[in-house]
């Protein structure tokens, strides 16, 4: 069952499996969260603490690495065999830990500036500093996630879905034992949940690794930048990661505006809100799209653009449906949801409110959410990582210069609706550019035939 490959249909009923279960997690440990620390100080510290070391992670996970590896890892499959793919692989590892371990120590010596003048400038000097502590603990996952986006590459390559998607449901276990370690042993307080994270991306290399050695995979250090394969997967992986990164940063923008609008707990209710709009994005959009990637990067390599076209316009009909229809159920259970789910200890009513209202403005942008999941892998199967990168970079853009506009009179309301407008503008751009690009690449194969 480990090496066992999956069809997209297949593939796509285990990653939406997984995300249920994970979500459902997610939500346990999000109820646990608020009812221990609700929207005070140590929450929003929490909160502001995850933007640094969860952007970072973007630019190796969060599929930025796999899908600069899989087209690769597949061509170099294809034309020289298993060995060079084995080869690309140690020396991945190789050269992404040793760039990150680098970046950790700088994040590490320089997080009060951080924290201070970017993260969080609203914050009062306590809170501050405790944000700087738990800043520096989660830093320490980073290494430990680039192994893991390298054997989630690996497997997803293969089809082997498996084991990524366990990888997935057991997301939210270790922090879910730090908040109830936080609740029934005195002194450890926020420290819980924090070390949680840690130990989350720990489990999940120790579910992967067994499937790097299933098949025959064995880690060595490796290291030679001019490899061929290295670093033409490095020209995918740095706009690629990048794009991921502004994506996240605007995690960071949103965290640092939060922190200055008016309404009492902004930032926690915004962090709830995103969490419930993040579920049926996962469910849909990533799902769908991880499972379908493999079959587009192959079909792209073989230059079998009728299939391709055919795989991505089924995989953006099916996502933009259903996601439509999720965020119509979204906007009728909305608040039901949240008084079920959020509202006890000291996450009171009123936060609810809050959280109800943030919600309803964040999903008016899912089925653009989820299209961009499925058109920007479509581009990167083309080996086009730069257009997702400058769209994102605009839509950041976008979002900064219209929450400055709104933020005062419009309150935290003003974050999710910049959100919502320039992700729309943005899935309208990347489609153009994907349709451009196909029909680039059918005339070159043509007058190449």
């Amino acid at each position: 069952m480990i090496r066992r490959e999956f069809s997209i249909a297949e593939g796509t009923i285990l990653f939406i499996s997984a995300y249920v279960l994970s979500a459902g997690l997610g939500i346990i440990r999000q109820a646990l969260f608020n009812a221990e620390f609700g929207t005070g100080m140590e929450a929003s510290a929490y909160y502001a603490a995850f933007r640094l070391p969860d952007t970072i992670a973007s630019l190796i996970s969060g599929g930025a690495l796999s899908n600069a590896m899989i087209p690769v890892l597949l061509g170099a499959r294809y034309e020289e065999g298993d060995t060079a793919e084995r080869r690309l692989v140690n020396l991945a590892a190789t050269t992404l830990t040793a760039a990150i371990t680098l970046i950790v120590l700088i994040c590490i010596v320089y997080a009060p500036f951080l924290v201070r003048f970017v993260i969080a400038p609203g914050f009062e000097s306590a809170t501050a500093a405790l944000t700087v502590a738990l800043t520096r603990i989660m830093l320490a996952q980073l290494i430990l996630v680039v192994i893991s986006s390298v054997a989630i590459a690996v497997l997803n390559a293969r089809n082997q879905f498996l084991l990524t998607a366990i990888s997935i449901v057991t997301h939210n276990i270790t922090m879910i034992g730090g908040i109830l370690a936080a609740r029934f042993i005195p002194g450890v307080g926020i420290y819980g949940p924090t070390c949680g994270v840690v130990g989350d991306a720990l489990l999940q290399l120790v579910i992967l690794w067994v499937g790097l050695r299933a098949n025959r995979f064995r880690l060595r250090p490796a290291w030679n930048l001019r490899d061929a394969q290295l670093r033409r997967m490095l020209r995918l992986l740095t706009p690629n990661g990048l794009s991921s990164g502004v994506n996240y940063a605007g995690g960071i923008v949103d965290t640092a505006f939060a922190s200055l609008a008016r309404e009492p707990g902004a930032l926690p209710t915004l962090f709830n809100a995103g969490l419930l709009m993040g579920v049926p994005l996962r469910l849909i959009g990533v799902a769908l799209a991880q499972a379908a990637f493999p079959r587009i990067a192959a079909s792209a390599a073989r230059g079998d653009w009728a299939r391709m076209r055919k795989t991505i316009g089924a995989a953006l009909a099916i996502s933009i449906i259903l996601a439509t229809g999720a965020a119509l159920m979204l906007a009728l259970s909305g608040r039901w949801l949240i008084r079920l789910l959020f509202e006890r200890g000291r996450f009171d009513a009123a936060a609810g409110d809050l959280t109800a209202l943030l919600l309803i403005v964040y999903i008016a942008g899912l089925p653009a959410y989820v299209a961009t999941e499925v058109l920007t892998r479509g581009l990167i199967a083309l080996h086009d990582t730069q257009t997702p990168l400058v769209t994102n970079c605009a839509q950041l853009m976008g979002r900064i210069a219209l929450i400055r506009v709104w933020l005062e009179p419009w309150g935290v309301v003003a974050i999710p609706a910049a959100f919502a407008l320039t992700s729309a503008l943005e899935t309208l751009t990347l489609g153009m550019a994907l349709r451009w690009r196909m029909r680039v690449n059918v005339e070159r194969w043509k007058v190449e035939r």
